[in-house]
Formats: structure tokens, C-alpha cells, sequence
């Protein structure tokens, strides 16, 4: 099983030395500069890494900025000479290029940081260049904390466009990405590139795109996750919301053998799209959602959900879809009110598409109006496996999973186990290829034993509060204490964070292994949707 956890990457930080020169830019006699061009060409002629401060008496528009050499450019300074920033600068493009592009040399590249700026502006022009608001390409290595990016156009990466083996991104905290658009990436793209992204405040939202209304991954690496130098900040999670894509992946679109979203603290919400309306991996794209429980890594306060795919819309593969060799790793992750006319939850498409579901909580997604019997799993061949798992509270036809591959042409895997399925007498149905399907320490609420199902049962499954969104087993569920240890969970502890294998206070059926994404422990005290 291929499964991730990726140190915080250690990227070189722009910060000044004893012979760094402080560039101040602004209308006043005490500025060094009147313009941010001529600040960057000061800069560009010593060695160190200048920072230049950004004065907001005066505006700063039909900017091209290009930047090759490291400095820091920070903005909000009421005046010149003015050392703490009180907001942001706005820097307007020509509509025609990138407002801000950062090419870096090959060698030692250039280390950039970006701060207290609203950049938008950023165009596409009928010349071969960087566009939108923020291009990075070349050795260079670029930190963003404090800045919004907005109202940009581009072909890659409408709000933040990076590229290039070399070309490293960090987002640090308080970014707002918006209302960006693109071909490719409407809010961000990365290819062959390494973005990584702290989920301290740092929101992609309300963009859009073809592919990835939200961000695009094109054989590079996103990696979500809680910056271990830094025990202060709060996690608030990653926020990937209200993004549109007319084509595939609302949120996030994972494509080519080397294109990584591996996260952790992050909530895909409210996207759109054709196929995949949260997230949509393919062509060899890996889309990993798990929390690093190792470590001095920080993670969201349980009530904000921070590993969750809740409220996407579309017409196959509501929260999550894979298709032409795509993986999708969800583990300990709330899969809750997504919408399709297929899949309403997931989607698997093509035989070597892979998606699996560990302490995986699937509840109240439903179908789009014009299919009112659609299926919560969708599959056109492809392995599904899913692995401590309650699927409850799922509307459609009353099958969780359906399979529709061409008779002798496609293969379709689905294994289960230690899994509650609520409200759907069958689980696996299929016009297609005959399945291979296999299940184990498996409990239904209705319907009976289907082929393939071993030391599984039939009988009542009661939650503590459904109405409230509380799906952990009520006392005296059958389901508490009813396995052994031979699916012993690769992810411990379970959704809550409480280890498996408590002993209940009843007698056990096979072992002290409780079913489902909820091992049987405590109360639940508040049941509602977090805000974000």
C-alpha cells in the first residue's frame, strides 16, 4: 500500500544580514525609492537579501514586477520609515501579465518573501510568459504570509502559478487566494513543482478554472501540514471552498505519476465540477488526506472536522473521484453532504484506479435532483477498499455501491472491512463485470448476507445522535466488541482520537475491535458543522 507522511520541507528563508540594505518605497522625500521597479534594481545590485518596504501614500498600479534576485518585499507601512506594517499594500497588474513573477537563475536561485501585499491585477496577454498574480519559475524559493491574491486571469494558476523542478512555495499563514481564474488551476497550479501550504489561516476559494477550480496539481507536490518550527500559530486548517471547475476536480484536481496532494488540516467544501466535485485524482495523481500523529506536527481543534469533504456538487464523484490510474487515500477523514447524479460520496473509474478509506466516516450525501436513485459509491472497475468505515445517513437507490464495468473488460475489487453500512440492504450491485468482492467483521441494518461476506451479521445499528450529525454507536450496539484483531487498523486511533480495542462492558462476539469509524468511548457534545 502506498501511504505518505512528508516532513515539512526546510526551504531557504529570505531573511537579512548585518549588510542588508532596508529599501522604503513611497511618495515621501525620505523614501529611497518611488517605485517598486527602482527598489528592485537597488536591490539587485548588492548581494544580500534586501527587504523592501512598501509606504501607502501612494497607489502602485500597472505593475509587471520582475523579480530575479532575493529580497523580501513587505507591504502596510502607513509612510516611509515606518518599521511594523498596519495592512496590506495593493499591487494592480496590467491585466495583461503576472502582477508579480519570480524567475530564479540557476546556481543558488533567489530566496523571496512576500508580505502584507493585495495583489490582483494579473492578466493573460498574447505574448508566451508568466500571467496571472504570482509566477514562480527557475531555482527560486518563495514565502507568502498575510497576503491576498484576487481577481487574476491565467492559463496555469490564475492566483499563484509555480513551476519547475527547482521552484519551492510556502504559504505560511493568513493567505487569502480568490475570485482567480484559469485554464488550469483557477486559485493555484503547481507542476513538477513543491508548494508547501500551512494550514494557519490560508484559504483557495470562490476561483475558477476547466481543471482544478481550486488548485491544480500537474506532477508536482502539495503537502498540507503544520510547520514544526513554529508551536505558536494557530491550525485552523486548510480551507478549499465555493471553487468551480468546468471540467473535472472543483477543489483540487490531482493528475501525472509524480503529482502528490498529500494533507492533513484541510476542509474541501462547496466545490463544483463535472466529475469530482471536492477533489478528483487521475493519470497517475496520488490525493492523500491522514494526519501525521507522530512528532511535534499540530493539527486542528476536533470541532473544526480539519480532514473533511463535505457539501461538493457534481455530476459523477460528489466528494472524491478517481479515474485513469488516480488514487485516493482518505484516512480518518468525514466524507458528509456531497451531491452527484453518480457517486454521490465517491467515484471509481478504470481498472487501475485505486481509492481506499480508512476510519472513513461517510454520512448524508445525496443524489441531484434529476437522479434521485443514484448510488453513494460509483464505480466503473477500479479497487475500492475501506477499512473501519460507517457509511449511514446516505440517500439513493438502496445499494451503497454500484459497479457498471463492461462485461469482460473491466475488473472491479471491493474489499470491507470491520465496517458498519446503515440503511442500505445491499451493499454491492453491478451490471457489469462480475466483482471481486470480499468482506469481513462487516454489520448491515437491513437486508441479509451477501456473497463474499464473512463473520458479518444483520442487525440493529443505533448512533448516539444521527439528527445532530453524532454517528458513534449508541450503547449496547452489537457492533461494540464484535471483532478481533485481524484488521488490526493501520490508522490508530480512530476518528476521535481514541485508541481501538477498548474492552466495552459487554460480552465481546470475536474480539474487543468495535465496527466502524468510532470506537466506543465517550459522548459526543456537540454534533454541528464546524464554520469553516
Amino acid at each position: 500500500m502506498r501511504f505518505f507522511f512528508l516532513l515539512s520541507a526546510v526551504f531557504g528563508l529570505a531573511s537579512t544580514s548585518a549588510r542588508a540594505a532596508d529599501i522604503s518605497v513611497g511618495a515621501g522625500a525620505a523614501c529611497t525609492a518611488h517605485s517598486v521597479g527602482e527598489a528592485l534594481a537597488i536591490a539587485a545590485g548588492t548581494p544580500e537579501v534586501d527587504t523592501i518596504r512598501l509606504a501607502d501614500d501612494q497607489p502602485y498600479a500597472g505593475l509587471a514586477l520582475d523579480i530575479h534576485t532575493s529580497v523580501n518585499l513587505v507591504g502596510g507601512h502607513a509612510a516611509c520609515g515606518d518599521a511594523t506594517p498596519t495592512g496590506n499594500t495593493r499591487l494592480e497588474g496590467t491585466g495583461t501579465w503576472a502582477t508579480v513573477a519570480v524567475f530564479g537563475p540557476n546556481g543558488d536561485g533567489v530566496d523571496v518573501r512576500l508580505e502584507h501585499l493585495e495583489i490582483s491585477g494579473g492578466g493573460i496577454g498574447g505574448d508566451i510568459g508568466s500571467f496571472g498574480g504570482v509566477a514562480i519559475e527557475g531555482v527560486a524559493r518563495v514565502h507568502v504570509a498575510d497576503v491576498a491574491i484576487h481577481h487574476n486571469r491565467a492559463i496555469y494558476g490564475g492566483g499563484i502559478g509555480v513551476s519547475g523542478a527547482s521552484a519551492r512555495l510556502v504559504l505560511e499563514r493568513n493567505v487569502d487566494v480568490h475570485d482567480n481564474q484559469a485554464t488550469f488551476g483557477g486559485g493555484l497550479y503547481v507542476e513538477t513543482a513543491t508548494a508547501n501550504i500551512r494550514p494557519q489561516a490560508v484559504a483557495v476559494h470562490d476561483n475558477l478554472a476547466v481543471s482544478g477550480g481550486g488548485v491544480a496539481i500537474s506532477g508536482g507536490l502539495v503537502n498540507v501540514g503544520s510547520d514544526i518550527d513554529d508551536p505558536a500559530t494557530p491550525i485552523t486548517g486548510f480551507l478549499v471552498a465555493g471553487n468551480g471547475a468546468s471540467g473535472n476536480g472543483g477543489g483540487v484536481h490531482v493528475a501525472g505519476a509524480n503529482g502528490m496532494l498529500l494533507a492533513d488540516d484541510i476542509v474541501v467544501r462547496d466545490n463544483q465540477a463535472s466529475e469530482g466535485g471536492g477533489v478528483f485524482a487521475t493519470d497517475g495523481g496520488y490525493a492523500q488526506f491522514a494526519s501525521n500523529l507522530t512528532g511535534p506536527f499540530r493539527h486542528c481543534p476536533p470541532s473544526l472536522e480539519c480532514l473533511r469533504v463535505s457539501g461538493n456538487r457534481a455530476t459523477r464523484g460528489g466528494g472524491v473521484a478517481v479515474r485513469a490510474g488516480g488514487t485516493g487515500h482518505l484516512s480518518r477523514t468525514i466524507v458528509r453532504g456531497n451531491v452527484a447524479a453518480r457517486g454521490s460520496a465517491l467515484s471509481i473509474a478504470d481498472e487501475n484506479s485505486t481509492l481506499r478509506g480508512f476510519g472513513l466516516l461517510v454520512v448524508r450525501n445525496r443524489c441531484d435532483d434529476a437522479e434521485p436513485q443514484c448510488d453513494t459509491i460509483g464505480m466503473s472497475a477500479g479497487t475500492a477498499r475501506f477499512q473501519y468505515a460507517t457509511f449511514a445517513d446516505n440517500a439513493g437507490r438502496p445499494l451503497l455501491l454500484f459497479g457498471d464495468g463492461v462485461p469482460g473488460n473491466s475488473r472491479t475489487i471491493v474489499s470491507m472491512d470491520s465496517t458498519l453500512v446503515s440503511g442500505k440492504p445491499m451493499i454491492f450491485g453491478t451490471n457489469g463485470a462480475a466483482p471481486i468482492f470480499a468482506a469481513d467483521c462487516v454489520m448491515k441494518d437491513s437486508g441479509a448476507i451477501e456473497g463474499g461476506m464473512g463473520r458479518s451479521d444483520i442487525g440493529p445499528i443505533t448512533f448516539q445522535d444521527p439528527a445532530r450529525g453524532d454517528f458513534r454507536l449508541a450503547a449496547g450496539n452489537r457492533a461494540i466488541d464484535y471483532c478481533d484483531d485481524t484488521h488490526a487498523p493501520v490508522e490508530d486511533p480512530d476518528l476521535d482520537g481514541t485508541p481501538r480495542g477498548i474492552e466495552g462492558p459487554g460480552a465481546n462476539d470475536l474480539g474487543r475491535y468495535d465496527l466502524g469509524a468510532y470506537e466506543f468511548d465517550r459522548v459526543f457534545t456537540s454534533g454541528m458543522e464546524a464554520p469553516r
